[in-house]
């Protein structure tokens, strides 16, 4: 059998798409999060381990209906939606917005600027707030 870096790419895909798969990735952002905090090379090897780990089959029972779980899925069929839409101006803002975001997100923990964190924070309740908002009618 012919192994090409498309079918690696798509095996690597709909692994991660498995719930449990798609929750150790979580952990490992998560983790590596706090690596980036407390310059530790033990968490970073952790965070590694388990983002590795979450490209495995891992044959674990069926998922208990959780609010995890249902955030999990929610995650994984907006990670879908976002995949399948065409690029256009409004995807191509949003992924250089996303990126910005991460690469501000990740020099304030690495210099472990609290300030810059502070206001991540803020932004991302505010952020929540406004869609808050929106969903219940108000577009104030």
């Amino acid at each position: 059998m012919i192994v090409t870096p498309s079918s690696l790419f798509a095996l690597a895909v709909s692994r991660h798409r498995q719930p449990w798969n798609w929750s150790l990735h979580f952990a490992a952002v998560v983790l590596s999060g706090l690596t980036l905090f407390s310059h530790s090379y033990l968490m970073l090897a952790a965070s590694l381990i388990l983002l590795g780990v979450g490209f495995f089959e891992l044959g674990l029972d069926r998922t208990t209906e959780s609010r995890w779980f249902r955030f999990v899925s929610r995650s994984v069929e907006w990670e879908k939606d976002w995949a399948a839409a065409p690029w256009n101006r409004v995807k191509c803002s949003r992924l250089a917005f996303a990126v910005l975001v991460a690469g501000f997100t990740v020099w304030a923990l690495w210099v472990r600027e609290l300030a810059a964190l502070m206001l991540l924070a803020g932004f991302a309740v505010l952020a929540w707030v406004a869609r808050q908002n929106r969903e219940s009618g108000n577009d104030r």
